[in-house]
């Protein structure tokens, strides 16, 4: 969440803009009106200003010269004066807006954390919890992954299902918010509230108010495929138990880019659909059980480790679990 100030030449350019910092996920710290504001307001406790003046107001350019040349915060000039409210041309102006602080959260927590080299999805629905709980138990910790943990389950559930993940563990669970960084040892959880998006630089972008595409949500495909673009052959897909065929389109685009497709072994799942599905696309490289795969995962990282300094794909040789 960024803390923004907003300095505007109109009271109606001051409600839209808080309207969208609020809908953006974002705090309105600071409000200043030109014409109004006299002096600048200490600014040592934002993380932005959002300026919004027409070109032609001279009035009060020492207020903005100031603006200009004191701040040591990124300043967000526009002026949406020759947008008419309500006019697609206005609302197209404000997703642009929207996206700019969408990319700055992302800029300022990029200077204070580092993204992961590899990333692995782990998808599931039907009794998924379980079985990736007991996943994540088996899994030794520092293994420098990061992982997108995408379950079938009600948006209204996220905060019991962080609980669990988080003690389930070594990989202390969190909810995907605007601009995280995908940091080693982490474990996110995507959530079917609000579309989420993972740019080129290692930071999601969640869509507030808008869709999942398909029939699921949230989709595993989506994410999946959206992981392999990034990371490529530093993915991977692991699917769990769950009913339907969520993630089965995305395991080509994954096998494509040299990333891994694993799947819990059939016959462990409490509904076989999603691994079964997987299977049938010729992609899966490996199943087993929950325990089996986090051993494997460890085998993996531990020999790519020997391989880092050439940052050498990972490939997996054994096609078959016990």
């Amino acid at each position: 969440m960024l803390r923004l100030g907003i300095l505007v030449d109109s009271a109606a350019k001051q409600q839209i803009l808080a309207q969208l910092i609020a809908k953006s996920g974002h705090k309105l710290a600071h409000q200043l009106l030109l014409g109004q504001a006299k002096q600048l307001v200490d600014d040592t406790d934002l993380d932005a200003w959002l300026v919004d003046v027409a070109e032609d107001y001279a009035d009060e350019q020492l207020l903005l010269e100031t603006l200009f040349s004191r701040s040591r915060i990124p300043v967000i000039l526009s002026d949406s004066s020759e947008f008419t409210a309500g006019s697609e041309a206005h609302s197209a102006w404000l997703r642009r807006t929207s996206l700019r602080l969408q990319r700055l959260r992302s800029d300022i927590n990029l200077q204070q954390a580092e993204p992961a080299q590899e990333l692995w999805v782990l998808a599931a629905s039907t009794g998924g919890p379980a079985a990736v709980k007991r996943f994540l138990a088996a899994l030794p910790g520092d293994l420098g992954i990061a992982f997108l943990y995408v379950q079938h389950i009600d948006a209204n559930q996220s905060v019991t299902l962080n609980r669990m993940m988080t003690n389930a563990g070594n990989y202390p669970a969190l909810v995907a918010s605007q601009g995280l960084v995908l940091e080693a040892n982490s474990l996110t959880l995507i959530t079917a509230k609000d579309p989420v998006e993972l740019l080129g630089n290692g930071t999601l972008m969640v869509n507030y108010g808008q869709a999942w595409k398909g029939d699921y949500a949230p989709s595993i495909d989506q994410v999946a495929a959206n992981a392999a673009q990034v990371y490529r052959e530093r993915s991977g897909l692991i699917i769990f138990t769950g009913m339907g065929d969520d993630g089965a389109a995305s395991c080509r685009i994954m096998k494509q880019v040299g990333g891994q497709v694993w799947v819990q072994r059939p016959d462990d799942c409490t509904s076989d659909s999603m691994p079964v599905s997987a299977m049938a696309t010729g992609c899966v490289g490996l199943s087993g059980t929950p325990e089996y795969l986090a051993k494997a995962l460890a085998k993996l990282v531990a020999k790519h480790r020997l391989t880092r300094g050439v940052r050498a794909p990972i490939r997996v040789i054994k096609n078959a679990a016990p």
